[in-house]
């Protein structure tokens, strides 16, 4: 997998938000919006050429107390989602079965948002999360 060209994080009033830059991206009708655990693994895999599931896994246990195991099924997640959402691109994006539809997503994305913003607060570590992108 590959992040595509033309999207690029940036913060807006506080928000991580995925920007469409370039003319051929331009689409309004979707903004993409990360917490903070999205929009780190976002950065990281700008940096890179290409990444896997495993190099997800790899970012999301060094940077988070998180077991392999969730943090591959969340990875997995992740990729689906963005694959979805059209800013990656490859042969290897797992398809998303965790969202049936626009709307349970959103509240999906919103509750875990709000759920991990509370556990932020803890001075030791960033806090692991459920859904990554909304």
């Amino acid at each position: 997998m590959k992040v595509k060209k033309g999207f690029n994080l940036r913060e807006v009033c506080g928000e991580h938000i995925i920007v469409a830059e370039g003319d051929e991206n331009i689409d309004f009708s979707n903004i993409i919006s990360m917490n903070e655990s999205s929009a780190y693994l976002w950065e990281e895999v700008q940096k890179m050429d290409s990444f896997t599931i495993d190099t997800l896994v790899d970012l999301i246990c060094n940077e988070y107390e998180i077991d392999k195991d969730t943090a591959r099924k969340d990875a997995s997640m992740l990729a689906a989602q963005w694959g979805t959402a059209g800013i990656i691109e490859g042969d290897d994006i797992p398809e998303d079965d965790s969202t049936p539809d626009k709307e349970e997503a959103s509240k999906v994305a919103n509750d875990t948002l709000n759920n991990t913003e509370t556990k932020e607060e803890k001075p030791k570590k960033k806090s692991f999360f459920k859904r990554l992108f909304g």
